[in-house]
């Protein structure tokens, strides 16, 4: 998505051998490809007394790559050198993990070998010796093999695993592209697929008089509308699209759309940027369970409890916006009630994951547990859907019911910690089992699980839990000691709680099972600013987290205004980022987290600046503007601003993060119409619990 070269993949050799590459990458051809808008430059010279290797990474961290042994790796390989004989191509292996398959010679698998045009290779995975078909791919590897002291190059695209058997009817319906709208140098595409086996890419082609017209783009048929970068205000340009089949060809075109991109305003960016992440939700769902699925699997459709409540607020969001129908929410609704109603849960409480074919719980290598923040979570979006729908018709009063339901079997005491019930744990065992303790304290998103605990109507608890929070925080027990006839699981040493399991006689405290009580409080200064819990140690969006439902100039409690507490939290991250200023010296663009890797990236995540819009709506909107204009065209797309860019190496993330795409999508509305924080604070079990905690 980047021009120059691909960070993704590592460039090695040694001797006498060489491959072209830039900060050992390989570098990216944005005039060949086989598919729109680059492909792959592997320019090699392999020489006797040398080797080379180059190592193609699979890109995505958050989605799965497992393939069977029935499937087969193609790509399409452009022979662009004249001295490169099919018997000097490279070999290729899988790598999973530290692991990899033997080598094959990637001439063996081609047929009718030729230059200067794009060959189909077809490598059965099974013919790879070692592939193991219950390890993820992380990558291939192309290798030197026969010597030549000639230079080659190689265009490499379209690299991916596809079934051994796939549907081959041609296509002969026409592509239909429904819509093309305008926002700026965004042209934004809509279209509907057709449910066709034969159906794996939409193709978009862009023109500039009607006549010739250019490949720009790709996408997956899951993937409803394209955002395109277009490099000129003021200008017409027309679009068609046509269907691809896994041979990659083509249907007949659609009509053709014409649009004239003009400059916006700053509500139309807003409106963009806003239409752009609630799209996110809009086409990253499960269509049995209606829930949000944060990875795509061929062998399962793992949904996520706590992203369908975000995803359910953004929806919303979308709804009041005119970006979607509101019978096509009320729909989605309908379908998470139903699974959750169904769903396995105790005494209320979800796991964080859910297989939303089967309705069993995933853990993903976690304990089997239920977890109190994606209870909280989405439990939270279904009462403030619930007081969106007010309407007559017996399916909004049905839907009103349901989630009523829900709301009301979750027993927030039993979530609370036996030594000290004022404090609520992160998660309860299956069953009645034992968990290891992990209490909810500070400012994230265990603020919202106690505003809904003291809310309940059956299972409340008091309202001083929620400033008790705030006001302590728990530490694990670093050091065993041994304790002489205790009279409570709890005992004060020094004026620090310690919060165990009982104990009886002389035992020594399990250190894993133990942790102590002790004050939040931590006055410190950093840089000049003034903050009570010193320093930050996880990202801001955590700490915005509860001022998506809570209105911020409510949140005084125990001596805290948390808004200001927030505001200056955001002032620390924004200087100090500024001060390091890796890759730009726009004090505009800051929200910047360290990613640790071999590499040692240094990433900047645009949700965080652009959140930061209910502390300060000037300074988030200079972030907006400063993103938007100066790293759009690869930063910005359909689904909104990705998860990252690292601006030391150009590099980008094709993937998305539910928490930014929510935290963007309702903190712009909040800022602009209070939509969510009003509807929250309609809620009648909220509005009374707000009156007990944040009391004036």
């Amino acid at each position: 998505m980047v021009k120059g070269s691909y960070a993704r993949s590592f460039v090695d050799y040694s001797g006498q051998s060489w491959v072209e590459n830039v900060h050992r990458n390989l570098l990216v051809s944005d005039s060949l490809y086989f598919t729109p808008g680059n492909a792959l430059s592997l320019k090699y010279i392999s020489n006797d007394n040398g080797d080379w290797n180059v190592n193609i990474r699979y890109s995505r961290q958050k989605f799965l790559y497992r393939v069977s042994s029935n499937d087969v790796l193609t790509l399409k390989v452009y022979v662009g050198s004249a001295e490169t004989s099919q018997k000097l191509l490279p070999s290729i292996s899988i790598q999973q993990g530290m692991n990899q398959t033997i080598s094959l010679s990637l001439g063996d698998y081609i047929e009718d070998y030729n230059l200067n045009t794009w060959l189909n290779v077809r490598i059965p995975v099974k013919d790879f010796a070692g592939f193991n078909p219950e390890k993820l791919i992380s990558g291939i590897i192309l290798r030197q093999q026969n010597g030549s002291p000639a230079v080659h190059q190689l265009f490499l695209d379209q690299i991916e695993f596809l079934p051994e058997k796939y549907s081959t009817a041609a296509l002969t319906s026409s592509a239909v592209l429904s819509k093309a709208t305008a926002y700026g140098k965004h042209i934004d595409l809509q279209w509907q697929v057709p449910l066709s086996p034969n159906i794996r890419y939409v193709k978009v082609y862009r023109s500039l008089d009607n006549k010739e017209f250019t490949p720009v783009a790709i996408r997956p048929t899951y993937m409803l509308r394209y955002l395109d970068f277009v490099p000129t205000l003021d200008k017409k340009y027309y679009y068609k699209i046509a269907w691809v089949d896994y041979d990659y060809r083509e249907s007949p075109f659609s009509d053709v759309k014409e649009v004239e991109s003009k400059a916006i305003s700053e509500n139309q960016l807003l409106d963009l940027v806003e239409l752009a992440h609630v799209n996110y939700f809009v086409e990253n769902f499960d269509i049995n369970s209606g829930m949000y699925t944060p990875f795509r699997m061929k062998e399962k459709a793992t949904v996520s409890v706590r992203e369908t409540g975000s995803a359910l607020l953004s929806l919303l969001v979308g709804v009041e916006k005119g970006f979607i129908s509101k019978p096509l929410f009320i729909s989605r609704v309908k379908r998470v009630v139903e699974f959750l109603g169904k769903a396995q849960n105790n005494k209320g409480f979800y796991p964080a994951f859910f297989d939303g074919r089967k309705g069993l719980p995933e853990y993903l290598n976690e304990p089997p547990k239920y977890d109190v923040q994606a209870t909280t979570s989405i439990i939270e979006a279904l009462l403030i859907v619930r007081q969106y729908l007010k309407g007559d018709s017996p399916e909004e009063a049905n839907l009103r019911s349901e989630i009523t339901k829900l709301w009301d079997r979750v027993d927030w005491t039993a979530a609370a910690m036996a030594d000290d019930p004022l404090v609520l744990k992160s998660a309860i065992g299956m069953i009645d089992g034992y968990i290891k303790k992990d209490p909810l304290t500070g400012i994230n998103t265990g603020l919202n699980s106690y505003m809904l605990a003291v809310a309940s109507k059956k299972y409340s608890i008091p309202a001083v839990a929620f400033s008790n929070a705030l006001a302590y925080t728990y530490k694990p027990l670093k050091t065993t000691s041994t304790i002489q006839n205790p009279t409570d699981s709890v005992q004060q040493v020094d004026s620090v709680q310690h919060v165990g399991i009982k104990e009886f006689g002389s035992m020594r405290r399990n250190e894993a099972d133990s942790i102590i009580k002790v004050s939040s409080q931590f006055d410190t200064v950093m840089y000049a600013v003034k903050v009570p819990f010193g320093p930050i140690n996880s990202s801001l969006l955590e700490l915005y987290r509860p001022f998506l439902t809570i209105n911020p100039s409510l949140a005084k409690v125990g001596g805290y205004q948390l808004k200001q507490i927030a505001e200056n939290y955001t002032q620390v991250v924004k200087r100090r980022d500024n001060e390091i200023g890796v890759g730009t010296t726009n004090s505009d663009i800051w929200g910047f987290y360290q990613h640790f890797n071999s590499e040692g990236n240094y990433r900047m995540n645009p949700a965080i600046s652009i959140s930061s819009i209910f502390l300060d709506q000037a300074r988030a909107k200079r972030s907006i503007n400063a993103l938007y204009n100066l790293y759009s065209e690869t930063l910005f797309s359909e689904y909104g601003f990705r998860s990252w860019m690292d601006l030391r190496s150009d590099d980008v993330s094709d993937e998305y993060l539910a928490m930014n795409q929510a935290s963007v999508a309702i903190m712009l509305e909040n800022v602009r119409s209070g939509l969510i924080w009003k509807l929250y604070q309609g809620i009648p079990e909220i509005q009374a619990a707000e009156q007990r905690i944040f009391k004036k």
